[in-house]
């Protein structure tokens, strides 16, 4: 692959990260006007973008720099994720603080409510 096109299609991989990642942003707007068919269209959209992403991760070489950068973006989303699912399933705090109050810890890497 010549340097050219390598950072043509870098710049598509980063591309389709800050797309799902305004997707996220979108999903949980709509989430938060209880909106759930409109989740579920944006979801639908962002499925196509994360095969993409796929794709394009199995031929794609990151710089440092592009490291980072995708990783912002993916800790977005992941927040953006995690507040969608505590919208759409609000039981799960309760279970959570049911849970941990007990003395038990959460799972390596998760938050105790």
């Amino acid at each position: 692959m010549t340097a050219t096109r390598a950072e043509a299609e870098i710049g598509r991989l980063i591309g389709f990260y800050l797309s799902i990642e305004q997707a996220s942003r979108d999903m949980l707007s709509a989430a938060l006007d209880s909106d759930w068919d409109r989740v579920g269209s944006i979801q639908e959209h962002c499925a196509v973008l994360i095969d993409q992403v796929r794709r394009l991760n199995a031929r794609v070489v990151l710089s440092r720099h592009e490291q980072r950068a995708k990783m912002r973006i993916v800790r977005q989303i992941v927040h953006n994720e995690a507040q969608i699912r505590r919208l759409a399933y609000p039981w799960t705090e309760r279970y959570e603080h049911l849970v941990f109050a007990r003395g038990l810890r959460p799972p390596s890497g998760e938050r105790a409510g």
